[in-house]
């Protein structure tokens, strides 16, 4: 028995047939509303929509199928039947064609055109269940803008839920590539100063001097080119979030002038004398092991005390290498759209390969990897092997030719076997070797034809 709640929309031009739909609708708990003019109808269904529509496809003014397109751009789910005469089937396949869910002849038995209502509704509800199920999978598999749904990605995410609550310094580790900016922006986006500044900036591209005006700012006329006075990063972060990526190569005595900043929440401009409040919360990072820098004395151990609230490691991809295939299908939707291809995955075996794969890069590295394949792909499918991680290897392979002083090679010797290694390099994919070669694919289609038959240059 179908919901009460069910409602329907039928578009006929025929009096007569619209009253006995209202009827058999009402007996059988449908709440149905008529209409003759589609126009009526497709207003109404811009207002409130409707669990499914009824309409003919011949009708004056707006016909069956102007309905259905209209239908369509409001929403793509909702079931549309359409309903035809015995000598006009080839309509209703056109309307199907058009994105229709269904068809019925008329004249029709009611009880005929009730189990087809309740079909699609089924499968609409069917649909609606699995969409919402993606969603949460989705949802649990990519949470602070990062997917993964490995035990240890589960702990990260666990860990930046608890810290984000807060306002502590925290140290986030990990190999280069993992997404420790990711995390950082993560307990920024989660914690209550989201609505303040995320600032970050990589320490290791600058100088002491221009770490120092970059941080704290500069007056005007406090060394040579400073024009006008620059407000520093933690002025523009006041409220939010600095994120100070590699802090491992900040030199001694920065790293006392951003202890003493962190822990009395003022700062004081290069070349000004008055303190300046910032309330800013700090979260550092590294991909070297810290304490061991502090053991060896590179690392002063109250600046890394005074930021070491919460260490939060991020695991390398090689940790949680079940995440790949997700990443892996992430990266092709967001390239495909990007470069306008037609792209649906990687072959069984070259995912497979993607999977065991030592990603020194981490997540950077795949990402880049999935970012070329998509470029240079030629066809729906892509094809990977691990090789192509060390392409150096393969530029040192000897090439097939041997100069000696004894014995010469034609120019169409080095040629034929310049071609064969490029051709060998590129996996027998002429297109890309000919890309390589600089010359068109016919060309090189013809010089390997000319090889084969033994044909001579002309």
């Amino acid at each position: 028995m179908p919901s009460e709640a069910t409602r329907i929309l039928f578009v006929d031009d025929d009096a007569v047939t619209c009253r006995v739909m209202k009827r058999n609708c009402d007996n059988a708990n449908f709440k149905c509303t008529t209409y003759q003019d589609a126009r009526d109808c497709l207003d109404t269904f811009r207002r409130k929509g409707a669990d499914i529509v009824i309409t003919d496809l011949r009708m004056p003014g707006m016909n069956g199928f102007e309905l259905l397109s209209e239908i369509r751009g409001v929403d793509q789910d909702v079931p549309v039947v359409v309903m035809t005469g015995y000598s006009s089937v080839e309509n209703a396949v056109e309307a199907m064609k058009r994105g229709a869910s269904d068809f019925i002849k008329k004249p029709f038995d009611f009880e005929e055109l009730r189990l087809m209502l309740e079909r699609n509704l089924k499968t609409l509800r069917l649909r609606n269940e699995n969409r919402l199920l993606k969603r949460r999978i989705g949802q649990k598999r990519n949470r602070f803008g990062m997917i993964g749904d490995t035990p240890v990605m589960r702990t990260l995410f666990n860990t930046i839920e608890k810290v984000a609550e807060v306002s502590c310094s925290a140290i986030l580790t990990g190999e280069s590539g993992t997404g420790k900016e990711l995390v950082a922006r993560a307990l920024h986006d989660f914690s209550p100063r989201n609505e303040k500044p995320f600032v970050a900036i990589d320490c290791g591209a600058l100088s002491e001097t221009l770490l120092e005006s970059e941080l704290f700012g500069h007056e005007k006329g406090a060394f040579t080119g400073a024009t006008q006075r620059k407000y520093g990063l933690m002025e523009q972060a006041d409220g939010g979030t600095l994120f100070l990526d590699e802090i491992c190569n900040i030199s001694d005595n920065m790293q006392m002038k951003l202890m003493r900043a962190i822990e009395d929440r003022r700062i004081v401009r290069v070349g000004g004398t008055a303190p300046i409040a910032v309330d800013v919360r700090v979260v550092a990072a590294s991909n070297q092991d810290l304490e061991k820098m502090v053991d060896e004395g590179r690392l002063r151990h109250d600046f890394y005390h005074r930021l070491n609230v919460v260490t939060i490691r991020v695991p390398s991809l090689n940790e949680r290498r079940e995440d790949i295939p997700a990443l892996v299908e992430h990266y092709i939707r967001e390239f495909s759209e990007r470069y306008q291809r037609k792209v649906k995955g990687f072959d069984t075996v070259s995912l497979q390969q993607l999977c065991e794969a030592n990603w020194k890069g981490n997540v950077r590295e795949l990402r880049n990897t999935v970012e070329r394949s998509v470029i240079l792909s030629e066809g729906p499918i892509l094809t990977w092997s691990s090789s192509e991680l060390n392409p150096a290897e393969e530029q040192q392979e000897v090439l097939p030719v041997n100069f000696s002083d004894k014995e010469f090679l034609s120019l169409e010797e080095l040629e034929q076997g310049y071609i064969n290694h490029v051709l060998k390099c590129c996996k027998g994919k002429k297109t890309k070797a000919a890309r390589v070669l600089g010359i068109d694919k016919t060309t090189l289609w013809r010089k390997l034809r000319r090889y084969e038959n033994g044909e001579e240059m002309v």
